[in-house]
């Protein structure tokens, strides 16, 4: 069996998966909480609104995802369990998002959510992802499945929304058009699938290998010990699959407020900056003071190899990813939601003798997204503008798929999903929030660029929420 923390990814064997999203029972403070998929095209888009898999619609047309019900666990756990038959999968899907939302709450209320996948055939755990930094999320991203060299592998992916299902569905391409004839809701029903079982040993550390702490770990089925993955052990990062924004921190983002702080737009203050270099694998600790509020971490690595940074926790342990990427001479820039209460420490892991440099800089040393801007790999740019149309381009370097992320955070810490693409070429034009706006730019393998338009209605605005579509039983 397998444990994977956020970022990381593997190979999953066989053809019917059963996925279980795991979590305490609703109630006494609890929110509801509903478990949904997503079938991507390249474009990381759904072809239209039948792509989604949800309360309204438990089973995909092909049949090769279906909700397969909620099962009722002892010791106060409940899981929602989606099946996965990959030789249904039409060519024209890439990827499979798992997603989780909440109703009534957020999902700092909801204890002990994990993610788990198994075969079908055999019942043996292919994937364990424990989500432990939810705060004010109402939906999550939780992990994906996705193509590669004629498999399939998962991702552990972790990606909070301030906007419920409806905002996360919105992103992949759902308009949520009404149609008749509505569906049941999943029931409860009684079974064991759901009941915490032994803690596993823990795994042995690997060079390479994040790891993840083992007391923090959820209940899982007995067993080998678990590998704890980061990206696959003993291999260099396959060109930054892992490559993904830290997730914001909402609750950093309200003692901002509390503290009235200010700084360069409101996003972060002020302070000298910090620039350490190396070799090989390194811990740093940032021995200036950083206030709350974002930070910019750069990264360059000389030769090739693969290249890794992540945030410690207070535990010294793998944290948030920043950098995972496989470019030779790489040079990026990652955006940090710093909580100031905890000294800042980083995790540099590189190929044995690859020469690298690390600086945490604040935010006044970003660089204006202006008319636009080019590059390749991870960068942080700011608009200041209004509200626009911006036309985002993507050429991989690579032989297949590259992941295109661009992220929106406001000030308040607030985050904008506003490119998610997968092609070896992308050519998109989204809607572009007003500023101000940090954009977090992630292409794992790519040289990009982005281009500020006036707003044409070219990018589609979302549609007035809450219709037939979206309540229960009105499909």
């Amino acid at each position: 069996m397998t444990q994977i923390i956020k970022g990381g990814n593997l190979g999953v064997a066989g053809q019917v998966w059963r996925v279980g999203v795991v979590r305490g029972v609703p109630g006494d403070g609890v929110p509801e909480v509903d478990t949904s998929a997503l079938l991507l095209d390249a474009s990381g888009r759904v072809r239209d609104d039948g792509d989604l898999v949800f309360y309204n619609r438990l089973s995909h047309a092909t049949g090769a995802v279906r909700h397969a019900g909620r099962v009722a666990g002892e010791g106060r756990t409940v899981a929602d369990w989606l099946e996965i038959d990959t030789g249904r999968v039409e060519p024209a899907v890439q990827r499979i998002v798992i997603a989780a939302s909440c109703d009534g709450g957020t999902f700092g209320q909801v204890p002990g959510l994990y993610l788990r996948a198994l075969s079908a055939a055999t019942g043996a755990q292919l994937a364990l992802y424990e989500v432990d930094d939810a705060t004010t999320e109402t939906a999550f991203v939780l992990g994906e499945f996705y193509r590669r060299d004629g498999g399939w592998k998962f991702r552990a992916v972790g990606q909070g929304y301030d906007s419920g299902l409806i905002g996360l569905a919105t992103d992949f391409g759902i308009e949520g058009k009404d149609t008749p004839d509505p569906e049941r809701e999943p029931e409860y029903l009684p079974g064991p699938a759901a009941e915490p079982v032994a803690q596993p040993a823990p795994a042995p550390a690997a060079v390479g290998v994040a790891e993840a702490p083992a007391a923090e770990a959820p209940p899982v089925a007995t067993g080998p010990e678990p590998l704890i993955v980061g990206k696959e052990a003993g291999a260099p990062a396959a060109g930054g699959e892992g490559d993904i924004p830290a997730p914001r921190d909402a609750a950093a983002g309200d003692r901002r407020k509390e503290k009235g702080f200010g700084g360069p737009w409101g996003f972060g203050g002020d302070f000298p900056e910090f620039v350490r270099s190396g070799k090989g694998r390194t811990d740093i600790t940032v021995d200036v003071p950083v206030p709350p509020g974002f930070v910019l971490v750069d990264a360059e690595r000389a030769g090739e190899g693969y290249f890794s940074v992540h945030t410690l926790n207070h535990r010294r342990r793998n944290d948030h990813l920043l950098f995972n990427t496989g470019l030779d001479d790489f040079s990026g820039r990652s955006l940090l939601d710093h909580d100031g209460r905890t000294p800042l420490r980083l995790r540099v892991d590189a190929a044995p003798g690859a020469e690298w440099t690390v600086a945490v800089r604040p935010v006044s040393a970003v660089d204006p997204l202006g008319a636009g801007a080019e590059g390749r790999g991870a960068d942080v740019l700011l608009h200041t503008g209004p509200a626009a149309d911006l036309l985002a381009r993507l050429r991989g370097e690579g032989d297949g798929s590259v992941y295109f992320h661009v992220h929106g955070y406001e000030p308040d810490a607030n985050g904008h999903l506003v490119v998610n693409e997968a092609d070896e070429r992308v050519r998109t034009t989204v809607a572009l929030p007003e500023g101000p706006l940090l954009l977090a730019v992630h292409s794992a393998e790519g040289r990009w660029s982005l281009e500020v338009r006036p707003k044409s209605g070219g990018a589609q605005a979302r549609s007035e929420r809450g219709g037939r579509f979206w309540r229960r039983g009105s499909r």
